[in-house]
């Protein structure tokens, strides 16, 4: 299931499961000190629940690759959005840390997971077998957060709708997740279906971390929908970006290593017919296992048509995200800080 959060600026070693926020900003100390204290909370509060010390040491694991993403990237959506929210509403962030660091381990669950269905682990799993990694990625996901939320400081219905939310986003999101492994190799995908499963997927992911910001900080019914809006969007338009990238510019493009069916891949399918057709689809068999083939998708996918079409529906979702971030007005310096990440929200090439 789609899940990592890294800015879309360049390429990660696992692009394809990066969803991102992307950033353009000039460097922000706050986001830098921000991501600090909020993973050190994460891992403290992962840590002092452990059961075991060997369920310690797989969470202590675990937090090596988060703690590399928020040190490659400027802005990573699982700290900074649930932090800006939340200061747009009620003008400071740090009441929100505690939040922010639950969406990080929902988040890290989610990449966990990722890499586990990719047969990607990183190199610090080493050592730890696939059932053990299975059973921390549970923790991280399914109970971890929750047990984060029930200790904040807010009343208990609060907590007890944040809660839902969270478990309603991710039933969203493993169906958009199922949708996408259902469309992996098939031949008939239109780009709307693209759209509505990334949606379901990363998009539905910033949704609840927009959500839970936005109840925690007391917003009304209205406004808690206007931001799920807004994080729907961002979290779309990023995984668009963060599948061209995996197209057009990763080493190795695990999109079409999976069969995968993104935007570019599809747009390029759907522009041709007959012989061509076929030939192109014999074609994307093959670069799921040879990287001359991988070249060869990639040389047509760079048609203008192609391009220009990525290009605009990303534009379209900077804009509604633009638009929405105007809807719910807010204050400063949150409100500063959406506008520059939701600006970043471009084509890569």
């Amino acid at each position: 299931m789609d899940g990592a959060g890294v800015s879309v600026n360049e390429p990660g070693p696992d692009t394809p499961s990066s969803r991102a926020v992307p950033d353009t900003s000039a460097p922000d100390d706050w986001a830098t000190r921000r991501a600090d204290e909020v993973l050190a909370r994460a891992e403290a509060f992962a840590l002092d629940a452990a059961p075991t010390p060997q369920v310690r040491a797989l969470l202590d694991t675990a937090f090596i690759g988060l703690r590399e993403q928020a040190r490659r990237f400027q802005q990573v959506h699982f700290v900074h959005l649930p932090l800006l929210v939340y200061g747009n509403l009620r003008g400071d962030d740090v009441p929100a840390t505690p939040l922010a660091a639950a969406t990080s381990l929902f988040f890290l669950g989610l990449d966990i997971c990722d890499d586990l269905a990719d047969d990607d682990l990183p190199e610090h799993w080493s050592g730890w077998s696939t059932n053990e990694i299975n059973l921390v990625s549970l923790a991280l996901l399914a109970t971890l957060p929750q047990l984060a939320i029930e200790g904040l400081d807010a009343p208990a219905a609060t907590r007890a709708a944040m809660q839902a939310a969270l478990a309603r986003g991710l039933l969203c999101m493993m169906g958009g997740q199922q949708r996408d492994l259902s469309a992996a190799g098939t031949a008939e995908v239109s780009a709307a279906a693209v759209e509505e499963t990334i949606a379901a997927k990363g998009g539905e992911e910033l949704a609840i971390f927009a959500t839970l910001a936005a109840q925690l900080a007391g917003a009304a019914p209205d406004q808690i929908e206007r931001y799920a809006a807004l994080g729907r969007v961002l979290g779309t338009g990023g995984q668009l970006v963060s599948d061209c990238l995996d197209v057009f510019n990763a080493p190795h493009s695990k999109d079409l290593a999976a069969g995968a069916r993104t935007l570019p891949i599809v747009l390029g399918l759907n522009q041709l017919e007959g012989r061509a057709r076929a030939d192109f689809l014999a074609l994307l068999d093959r670069a799921r296992h040879d990287e001359a083939a991988c070249e060869d998708v990639r040389r047509q996918l760079r048609d203008p048509g192609v391009v220009w079409r990525c290009a605009l529906t990303i534009e379209v979702y900077r804009q509604r995200a633009l638009r929405l971030l105007d809807t719910v007005g807010g204050q400063e310096p949150a409100n500063g800080r959406l506008r520059t990440m939701i600006q970043g929200l471009t084509w890569p090439g």
